[in-house]
C-alpha cells in the first residue's frame, strides 16, 4: 500500500527513528597508533589508513594510461565506500563505519580524469567542526555519544553511488541517499523524495530496470518500504509492507518483472556482546532461518516468505522468473556472521583474522505450493554482478554470466579476506572464467559496461579498480568480458592510494 504521512508518523512512533543515540557503551574507539604499528609489515593495508578531511578532496586532470583504451567506453565510473576512519587519535574498529567517498572516474576514449570527495554529510561537518567523533556508528560506540535528530544524524552515505535522472545518489543502509553533482561531486544534500517521508531508509542496493526505473527497499523495526523512482528521477510511489523478521540486518534485493525479492538473514546487531580482542556487535539468532520475502511490486502486501537454513547474505546476483512461475534468486551466503563479527574488525586494526565460509547459492522459490530448492557453489567470492540490461529479465535474454571478485591462492593479504582476481560464472554450465591479478593486488568490485551497439552478454567491458601494494597505487582496469583469461587490455594508474570501497555503477555518455 502506498505510505502515508498517518502511517509514517505511527511507524517513526513505533521503532524510534533515532535510537541509535541510545546505543551502549562497551568499548573505546581503537587508537590510530595501533593500525600504524600494522601497517608497516602489511603494506596491502595502506587503503584502510583512509583519508582526512585535507586528502579526501582528490583531482587528477589526466591519469597516466597504458595499454589500449577502447574508443567506445566513455561515461563516469563511480564507486563508493567508507574512507575516513580516524579523527584526534580515534580510530573506528569497523571497517563499515568511516564516512563516504566518492570517486568519479571520467572515462573519453582513453584520457581518464579522476575526482574523489568526501561526501558532506551533516554528521561529517558536525565531527569536522567539533574535531573528533561526535557520534556511534556502525560497530564503534563512541562513549561521549551525542544526541542525533533522526537518522540522517548517523547517515555515513557510505556504500554505493549511482547516477540516476541527473544527479549522483550516495548510500547507506538506515537513512536518506544523498545526492551530489555529477560534474563536480559537490554534495547537495540529502533526498527528500516526499516532505513526510524525509529520513526513511533507502538502502544502498537499488535497481534500475530496462525502462530507467529505480527500484528500492528500506527497512524499519517490523516495516518493510518500497520505493519506485522514475527515470526522471520523481517518486512514483511509496509503499509499506510487513517484514516478517523485524530488526534483521537487509542489505541487498532483487527484481524481477513482478516482483522485489529480499533475503533477511537471522542477523542482529547485539551492543552489549563483546569479545577479548574487541567489540563483537553482530550475531546471529539461534534457531531463525534465513527467510526469503517475496513481494508484488505493485503491491507489497502481497508476499510470500520461504524459510531456509540459516545463512547470512549481502549480495545478491540476480532474480528472474522461470517459465513455470518460479523464482530463481542467486547469492553469496555464509554460514555465520564471521565477516562483520570478525573480519571488518580486523581490517581496521590490522590483525590478520581467519577466513570463514562462503558460497554461491542458487535458490528456487515456487510461488505456488511455497516450497524452496538449493544448490551450492563453494568458493572464497563476492560483489557479484550481472549485465546491467539484464537485472531481473526473465526467458531467453535472462542473465547467464555472473561477475565476481574472488581469491583462490594463499596470498598474504587473503588472511584479511581480500580478493586479488575476477571471475565470470556460466551459471547454467557452471563453467568459471578467471584472472588473477597477483599476490601484490587487492581487487574491489568490477562491473560489466556492454559495448555500444551490441547486444551479447559477453559483449561487454569489464571495468574495476584494483590496489596495487607494491607501487603502492590504485589502478583502473578494462578488461574484455570474452577473453578475461588475458587480464586487462588498458589500465589507468592514479598518483595516490584510494580506500578500497564497496560499490559503485556506470554511466555512459
Amino acid at each position: 500500500m502506498q505510505l502515508s504521512r498517518r502511517q509514517l508518523l505511527q511507524a517513526l512512533a513505533s521503532t524510534g527513528l533515532a535510537s541509535a543515540a541510545g546505543l551502549s557503551a562497551h568499548a573505546r574507539p581503537a587508537v590510530a597508533t595501533d593500525f600504524a604499528q600494522a601497517l608497516r609489515s602489511q603494506p596491502f593495508l595502506a587503503p584502510f589508513k583512509g583519508v582526512s578531511d585535507l586528502t579526501g578532496e582528490r583531482f587528477t586532470e589526466r591519469v597516466a594510461t597504458t595499454g589500449r583504451w577502447p574508443q567506445g567506453l566513455r561515461g563516469r565510473f563511480y564507486r563508493n565506500g567508507p574512507a575516513l576512519y580516524e579523527r584526534n587519535g580515534e580510530r573506528y574498529h569497523h571497517w563499515f563505519d568511516g564516512d563516504g567517498m566518492v570517486q568519479q572516474f571520467s572515462i573519453n576514449a582513453g584520457k581518464i580524469t579522476h575526482r574523489g570527495r568526501l561526501v558532506q554529510t551533516s554528521k561529517l561537518k558536525a565531527e569536522r567542526d567539533a574535531g573528533h567523533f561526535l557520534f556511534s556508528a556502525f560497530g564503534t560506540t563512541i562513549e561521549r555519544g551525542a544526541t542525533g535528530t533522526g537518522a540522517d544524524s548517523f547517515n555515513t552515505a557510505n556504500t554505493n553511488a549511482i547516477e540516476h535522472a541527473g544527479r549522483v545518489l550516495a548510500m547507506w543502509e538506515g537513512g536518506s541517499a544523498y545526492a551530489l553533482d555529477p560534474a563536480d561531486l559537490s554534495t547537495q544534500g540529502p533526498v527528500v523524495w516526499r516532505k513526510d517521508l524525509a529520513q526513511l531508509p533507502f538502502t544502498a542496493h537499488p535497481k534500475v530496470d530496462a525502462a530507467g526505473n529505480l527500484w528500492n527497499i528500506g527497512t524499519q523495526g517490523p516495516h518493510l518500504i518500497a520505493w519506485h523512482v522514475g527515470p526522471d528521477g520523481e517518486l512514483k510511489s511509496a509503499q509499506l509492507g510487513k517484514l516478517p523478521y523485524p530488526g534483521g540486518m537487509v542489505h541487498d534485493m532483487a527484481l524481477t518483472e513482478r516482483y522485489l525479492v529480499v533475503p533477511l538473514p537471522p542477523v542482529k546487531l547485539d551492543f552489549g556482546l563483546a569479545a577479548a580482542d574487541g567489540p563483537r556487535r553482530f550475531a546471529m539468532e539461534a534457531g531463525q532461518p534465513l527467510r526469503i520475502l517475496v513481494a508484488e511490486k505493485a503491491d507489497i502486501t502481497r508476499q510470500r516468505v520461504f524459510e531456509l537454513p540459516a545463512q547470512m547474505v549481502f549480495h545478491v546476483g540476480n532474480a528472474f522468473e522461470d517459465t513455470n512461475g518460479d523464482v530463481v534468486l542467486t547469492y553469496i551466503g555464509s554460514p555465520d556472521a564471521w565477516f562483520l563479527d570478525r573480519g571488518a574488525v580486523a581490517l581496521m586494526s590490522g590483525v590478520p583474522a581467519p577466513k570463514g565460509e562462503v558460497s554461491l547459492m542458487t535458490v528456487r522459490l515456487n510461488m505456488v505450493s511455497g516450497r524452496s530448492s538449493q544448490q551450492a557453489l563453494p568458493g572464497d567470492l563476492e560483489f557479484p554482478r550481472v549485465d546491467p540490461r539484464r537485472i531481473g529479465v526473465s526467458g531467453a535474454d535472462r542473465a547467464r554470466w555472473l561477475l565476481t571478485g574472488v581469491a583462490w591462492k594463499p596470498y598474504a593479504s587473503s588472511q584479511h579476506a581480500l580478493l586479488h582476481g575476477v571471475q565470470l560464472l556460466d551459471t547454467r554450465s557452471g563453467r568459471a572464467r578467471r584472472f588473477d591479478y597477483g599476490a601484490d593486488t587487492v581487487a574491489e568490485e568490477h562491473i560489466l559496461v556492454p559495448k555500444p551497439g551490441k547486444s551479447g552478454e559477453l559483449d561487454a567491458w569489464v571495468l574495476g579498480t584494483t590496489f596495487n601494494a607494491r607501487a603502492q597505487a590504485t589502478v583502473l582496469n578494462v578488461l574484455d568480458a570474452a577473453r578475461l583469461e588475458e587480464g586487462p587490455i588498458a589500465q589507468a594508474t592514479l598518483p595516490y592510494v584510494l580506500p578500497l570501497g564497496f560499490h559503485g555503477n556506470f554511466t555512459a555518455g
